[in-house]
């Protein structure tokens, strides 16, 4: 009779069996422990830690405690740290190399937490330090400290004054080429020589022939005379002409004048515009690193975020020639060929998690689903929602979040959030403008289309809004401490739009309106008083100027009259 069970097979099996069990109980949850720390780490490109892996049989399961993320960028700061994170596993799926978490939960969920030694994967590697345009931005305000409008005018060039010396200069010039040219002309000599010869031919008898000779005689001296008159005329009105250029150019000296009062006044004057933009000076920095450090790590989860499950050598070599890359050529690996499955599962997926994130406020509370890389194979987009109520300083906070792969042509991430009775934390300086605290009701979106483009909008209302009371003295500072006085509450708006690698941020709010007002009230006064001096200082620098210009002009209209006596003595002669 045949046996139907073999001794030494069930021995055999029972061998075996007991030493996948002891292997298992000794060694698989450090080898979890190394694998999730190795790859995690890779990933981030900083130290990825885990306290302790426990991996469960009956039921499948996996639990995770002390896991912390070190921050790239901060190697001595955690970007994410975990207490205890605990997963059930499907078991028929693992046959497949397929990990299925139906559910999850996590608790102890903290974000930029201190670490003891640094996270950073190259030792020795020290931190960048800060770049100039990554600095905060000071917080400051127009200076009302006038200058001395005489001091002014020592470092100013005027162009008023700077034009009256060059028409001093072309004065000179022009007097010295015309004392030349009415040198060269007859002279007071000559018509005295012209009215001897003409005494000399109409005096003393003569008979008729000798009047014929002496009328030719006469008519030939006219004919000089009439020559040197035309000679004259020609350089008197030449003279004139620049005479009347140069009388113009005084003439516009004045108006050269007014346009130096109206730069120094604009350059010098104290204004308003200086604080045009408060509200950025007291909010953008906050905004402005949000929205970096979410665009940041939003990039390096996005590898992670989807996989076609249809990728192969073909696909592959397909992404490479459409990036304009040369495909690498991979020998000897073979392609895996997904067959048609009853229930298509992906490679890893998380159904359904329950989180609850601490914050310095309190805990917040929600759900995570759908996590995984092929939404194709789930037809379901991955979702977050996270809320609080009656927090430390915050009356409610609610968040929603979805990442949908499942269809290129609705592909596309969205963040949704809003808050109510947030306490917000001082800002500002001391020395200028700073607001103690307010209430803040806010409510935001961020939605980032085909994993490139953001588009990102923040409103809040700030209410019981108190600022600090500045004890400078200052004309400015007073005028400001009058007018936030009486603010209570305003809006701010943010604004983040473009591509993920060059987005435009802006920030604005009705704040700016009132700091205007009170600058321009402060600085009414103050330029009044400054616009009366410069006016005064400059009158006085020119005047000397102006003085000489006309002086000089006198010296060749002096010129021109004796042109004008040389003319009428030739004219005595005809």
């Amino acid at each position: 009779m045949k046996k139907w069970i073999r001794i030494k097979g069930v021995a055999a099996f029972a061998v075996i069996t007991a030493a996948l069990v002891l292997f298992v109980v000794l060694f698989a949850d450090t080898l979890i422990k190394k694998a999730i720390e190795t790859t995690g780490t890779l990933v981030i490109g900083a130290r990825v830690e885990l306290a302790d892996a426990d991996l469960t049989l009956f039921p499948a399961g996996l639990t995770l405690t002390g896991l912390a993320v070190t921050n790239p960028d901060a190697p001595m700061r955690n970007a994410v740290e975990a207490r205890h994170i605990a997963l059930s596993v499907e078991t028929a799926p693992l046959f497949f190399r397929k990990c299925i978490v139906p559910d999850m939960a996590a608790t102890g969920i903290r974000f930029d937490t201190e670490r003891s030694r640094s996270g950073a994967v190259i030792k020795g590697k020290k931190a960048e330090a800060p770049k100039a345009e990554d600095e905060k931005t000071s917080l400051s305000l127009p200076s009302l400290d006038i200058k001395d409008p005489k001091k002014i005018l020592e470092q100013e060039t005027l162009a008023s004054v700077e034009e009256a010396k060059k028409i001093q200069a072309d004065i000179k010039k022009i007097k010295s080429e015309f004392k030349k040219r009415i040198a060269d002309l007859p002279d007071e000599e000559d018509f005295k020589a012209y009215e001897k010869r003409i005494e000399e031919l109409t005096h003393g008898k003569s008979d008729w022939k000798a009047l014929l000779t002496k009328a030719a005689d006469l008519e030939k001296i006219s004919d000089e005379v009439e020559h040197d008159i035309k000679a004259i005329k020609t350089v008197k009105k030449e003279l004139e002409r620049e005479i009347g250029t140069l009388k113009n150019r005084i003439k516009s000296l004045p108006k050269l004048a007014q346009a130096d009062y109206t730069r120094l006044k604009k350059t010098y004057g104290p204004s308003a515009m200086g604080a045009g933009n408060i509200t950025g000076l007291l909010f953008g920095d906050a905004y402005k690193g949000k929205v970096e450090t979410a665009v940041k790590w939003y990039k390096k989860i996005q590898p992670m975020l989807e996989k076609d499950p249809s990728d192969g050598g073909e696909e592959t070599e397909k992404k490479s020639a459409e990036k304009g890359e040369k495909p690498k050529r991979i020998r000897g690996k073979g392609v895996n060929i997904a067959f048609k499955e009853k229930r298509p599962l992906p490679e890893f997926l998380i159904s359904r998690g329950v989180l609850e994130l601490e914050i310095p406020a309190g805990t917040l509370s929600g759900t995570l689903q759908n996590v995984t890389a092929q939404q194709p194979l789930v037809g379901r987009p991955m979702a977050l929602t996270l809320a609080g109520r009656e927090l430390k300083g915050i009356d409610a906070v609610d968040l929603t979040a979805t990442i949908d792969r499942v269809s290129p042509q609705t592909a596309g991430d969205r963040l949704v959030f809003s808050g109510n009775g947030i306490g917000i934390r001082p800002v500002g300086s001391e020395d200028t403008i700073r607001m103690e605290g307010a209430s803040a009701s806010v409510t935001g979106h961020a939605d980032i289309a085909g994993s490139e483009t953001l588009d990102a909008g923040l409103t809040a209302r700030m209410t019981q809004v108190r600022f600090a009371e500045s004890t400078d003295p200052g004309t400015l500072q007073q005028a400001l401490n009058r007018a936030l006085k009486e603010v209570k509450e305003f809006s701010v708006e943010g604004v983040a739009k473009g591509p993920l690698d060059s987005y435009d941020l802006s920030v604005s709010s009705d704040l700016d309106t009132h700091v205007k007002k009170a600058l321009k009230n402060a600085t009414k006064e103050l330029t009044a008083d400054f616009n009366k001096g410069l006016q005064a200082a400059i009158k006085e620098k020119t005047g000397s100027a102006f003085s000489a210009t006309n002086s000089d002009l006198g010296g060749i209209t002096d010129m021109d009259d004796d042109i004008s006596q040389m003319v009428k003595e030739g004219k005595g002669l005809l």
